[in-house]
């Protein structure tokens, strides 16, 4: 689902983050970025691959290119564990919850 508001836009991702959805996943959202600060939850997002992984890192990798500061926020144990194992906390910013992304943003 997308929210958006004057200074921030939501981004909330549902299921699965596998190789069946990460790459339409990838190009929807990277086509839906705009030219301001975008949080992406993942609380609704239960399980992430390798793919899944990639998919992310694309998208931060686009969100940077064009400027624009990506927070992702809300990920379950199991998708933070993921990214602890894999180093994705070094490479993406991360955060509890949607609130705490939105007080960054400030």
């Amino acid at each position: 689902s997308l929210e958006r508001n004057d200074d921030v836009m939501v981004l909330s991702l549902q299921g699965r983050l596998d190789v069946v959805a990460s790459d339409k996943v990838r190009d929807e959202i990277v086509r839906l970025l705009e030219n301001k600060p975008c949080i992406i939850s993942l609380a609704g997002c239960d399980y992430v691959s390798s793919s899944g992984l990639r998919a992310l890192l694309m998208i931060a990798k686009a969100a940077k290119g064009r400027g624009i500061r990506l927070i992702f926020a809300a990920a379950c144990a199991e998708v933070v564990d993921v990214f602890e194992m894999t180093g994705f906390l070094r490479l993406l910013e991360c955060v509890p919850t949607i609130a705490a992304a939105e007080a960054q943003l400030r």
